[in-house]
């Protein structure tokens, strides 16, 4: 009903499935209205001022069981391949949360999502990225009364923004200095 939906956002657990630069973001905006936001990464991490929580993979399902809303913003490795897929997200059937992501698809198979779904493990979704993009037209994604489809602009790039990023890189090169956004080949973002 409309009166369970509304709820203060200080009785909500949102659940980052990440730990990086965007998730971080994520997480200090959320906290700022009073979310408690536990955040998911690959290995034991310190602690941050911006999650309430930090947990690994090898706790995927009492992470997954705590949240009422989970947010996936994972890069797209052979580790996070299909990380949601199969009954992963059975663990979730207490809460129901939703699902919002904006990472990768390669998070969870169309079938596995469709299911959780429709068995109630999930309350809804807002996807952003597919495993197929664009989304095939024949999709039930599209006419799934329980999904929202955005067209992957989660993350929009503004060329002020990118120029910026490039000069304070350059600047930092010339001087000999640690670059921002590095990608590290061997994690694979």
């Amino acid at each position: 009903s409309p009166a369970e939906d509304r709820r203060m956002l200080t009785s909500i657990t949102l659940g980052v499935l990440g730990v990086g630069s965007i998730s971080t973001e994520i997480a200090r905006l959320s906290r700022a209205v009073g979310m408690t936001v536990w955040g998911l990464c690959r290995a034991n991490k310190q602690s941050r001022p911006e999650f309430n929580r930090l947990t690994t993979v090898g706790n995927l399902s009492e992470f997954l069981a705590g949240c009422d809303y989970i947010c996936n913003v994972l890069p797209s490795t052979t580790e996070t391949q299909d990380l949601l897929s199969g009954d992963a997200l059975s663990s979730c059937k207490s809460k129901s949360p939703v699902f919002i992501n904006v990472g990768r698809g390669g998070i969870i198979s169309e079938e596995s999502l469709l299911a959780a779904l429709e068995n109630g493990w999930l309350r809804g979704a807002v996807l952003d990225v597919f495993k197929e993009e664009p989304l095939p037209v024949i999709s039930p994604l599209w006419s799934h009364p329980k999904v929202t489809v955005t067209p992957h602009i989660s993350g929009p790039s503004v060329a002020e923004n990118i120029a910026e990023v490039f000069v304070r890189n350059y600047e930092k090169y010339v001087n000999k200095q640690s670059l921002d956004h590095v990608v590290n080949w061997e994690k694979g973002y």
